[in-house]
């Protein structure tokens, strides 16, 4: 007996320690206990189809050192904002998850976006409440690392723009777009995909930051007409257009370009959906070699695979790039189903499920041979 009381009284403990820390309270509820408690409001504001979310609920808000941080200094909430969308709007929640610190007088102290592990969520929030908000760590490591790093300089804008500091932030993405590689030649990737979503991003409420990306895109069109820096420009244009919403100047580039130049063959792979659902299949095809292009997908997969291990989101990950490399090769295999290329498409198609032969994957060739009007290839895929 009383080993069994041992034993319960240790999961009962394991229980309490673990259980989810979040208070049940209403926001105003939660504002007047803190004023009470002498402790500050933490608001979890989630989505339910949010990624990131799902793992700051499975690895930090049951790590048993974050859980005794929010008993001891807040009243925790947890909260849905596609639900309670008046209070979201109210502090402009728009990246998900935001964990908002409060006063209790109801005013922000700060913001921490976006997933952090449990160490790194406690440090940000003890340097938070000592007076260093995100903005200030944000400048303090841009400072340390070197004011021309664009990585750091980046993440300072994201600061200022999650704090409304709308020219600010612009400012500084500007400078990474502008001379971000000169400084770092490896930021070149991040430049037209993540810096240019950021600025997309805060064009959203802030009209100037559009006007610089057309600004920007009317320049890469300028230089093209003259010949000068002609396929990165191409890449260029084709990533502002995209930015922009305004895909169908990039299907007027594309014709605009010689047949079979290097430069039209990359801006092909770069609008492929376009010609996709334009079924221009040969242009997609023409110079191309469908299984190299696949393998040398497969190949950068192994790679970005290989560098997941010990991340805390290694299988989200995972699963989504090896989707993405599935979708890449069932591009292909449709243009070879729409040119009527049966032998060709089969091997590509073997060479897809070699990589990758669930259920999935045949329904995604099915669906891509089908909408081309290949129903033998459909067929050859399905399971």
């Amino acid at each position: 007996m009383k080993t069994w009381l041992i034993s319960a009284g240790i999961g009962f403990v394991a229980l309490n320690l673990f259980a989810e820390p979040f208070s049940d309270l209403s926001f105003d509820a939660a504002l007047q206990k803190a004023a009470q408690t002498h402790k500050i409001v933490l608001v979890d504001f989630y989505t339910t189809w949010c990624g990131p979310c799902k793992l700051l609920d499975k690895n930090t808000w049951t790590d048993a050192d974050v859980i005794k941080l929010l008993q001891q200094q807040t009243v925790p909430l947890r909260i849905d904002a596609e639900k309670e969308t008046n209070l979201a709007s109210r502090f402009q929640i728009e990246a998900y998850p935001t964990v908002l610190l409060v006063k209790p007088d109801g005013t922000e102290l700060d913001r921490l976006v976006g997933y952090r592990e449990p160490k790194t969520f406690m440090a940000d929030f003890q340097a938070a409440l000592s007076g260093k908000d995100s903005i200030a760590r944000a400048k303090e490591k841009l400072t340390t690392g070197g004011t021309n790093n664009p990585m750091l300089r980046m993440q300072y804008a994201r600061s200022l723009a999650e704090k409304g500091k709308n020219a600010e932030a612009l400012d500084e993405y500007l400078w990474c777009f502008d001379h971000g590689n000169e400084a770092s030649p490896a930021f070149v990737g991040v430049r037209l995909s993540f810096l240019l979503n950021d600025i997309k991003a805060l064009a959203v409420h802030y009209p100037a930051a559009g006007q610089a990306l057309v600004s920007r895109r009317d320049q890469s069109q300028a230089k093209i007409a003259s010949g000068t820096d002609y396929p990165q420009t191409a890449f260029e244009l084709v990533r502002l257009n995209e930015a922009l919403g305004q895909n169908e100047k990039n299907l007027a580039f594309f014709y605009m370009l010689p047949a079979g130049s290097p430069t039209r063959r990359v801006v092909a792979s770069l609008i492929i959906d376009q010609l996709l659902a334009a079924r221009r299949y040969s242009d997609i095809l023409n110079g191309q070699d469908a299984k190299a292009e696949f393998a040398q997908r497969v190949d950068t997969f192994n790679r970005v695979q290989g560098s997941l291990n010990g991340s805390p989101a290694k299988d989200t990950l995972e699963k989504s790039l090896r989707q993405n490399t599935v979708a890449f090769g069932a591009q292909y295999f449709e243009a070879l189903a729409g040119v009527k290329s049966d032998e060709e498409g089969k091997e590509l198609a073997q060479q897809i499920l070699k990589f990758d032969a669930s259920a999935a994957t045949h329904t995604t060739l099915a669906a891509a041979a089908e909408r081309a009007g290949n129903a033998g290839l459909a067929q050859y895929v399905k399971q």
